[in-house]
């Protein structure tokens, strides 16, 4: 495939032919030539547009793990970001999982701004990469327990 630029579309499509095998697997399973997928990836004033969504989507469809850096980019142009969540096993979802989550980020942001950290005023790279993470957790906590209400709703008609 053809350079392209970090945090474009085109890089956005290339993580999604390269999470399936690359570019001769996803045309196998478009049913495109590996030369349309690879000149779709360009950007062509002669040819604006670039593939076309609806194979992103017939792709994203066949392989999830396909629609994850799309959804990841249209994420960011929103001004927001996609946070995967694994739904299976609704059932055992609770309450406590929630707050034992939240329980850890307040952990970590006490820890970051105590007067045993070396930035109490803000954060150490250290510090933020485990802010993230726990705010990360959280999120899928959060997105996890509202699944299972939502789903226990929907099964009462």
């Amino acid at each position: 495939m053809r350079g392209v630029r970090a945090g474009s579309i085109q890089s956005a499509v290339r993580a999604a032919f390269s999470s399936v095998g690359g570019l001769e697997n996803a045309s196998v399973d478009l049913g495109v030539s590996v030369s349309t997928l690879s000149y779709g990836t360009s950007v062509d004033e002669a040819r604006p547009g670039g593939l076309g969504v609806n194979y992103l989507d017939r792709l994203g469809r066949m392989h999830r793990a396909a629609a994850l850096p799309l959804a990841q980019h249209f994420s960011t142009l929103a001004g927001g970001f996609f946070q995967p969540v694994d739904l299976t096993g609704l059932d055992g979802v609770a309450i406590h999982d929630l707050t034992a989550e939240f329980s850890e980020v307040l952990r970590d942001y006490a820890a970051a701004h105590s007067p045993a950290s070396p930035d109490p005023t803000g954060y150490t790279d250290d510090e933020l990469r485990k802010m993230i993470e726990s705010l990360s957790r959280l999120s899928k906590a959060t997105a996890r327990l509202r699944a299972g209400l939502v789903d226990s709703l929907e099964r009462r008609g």
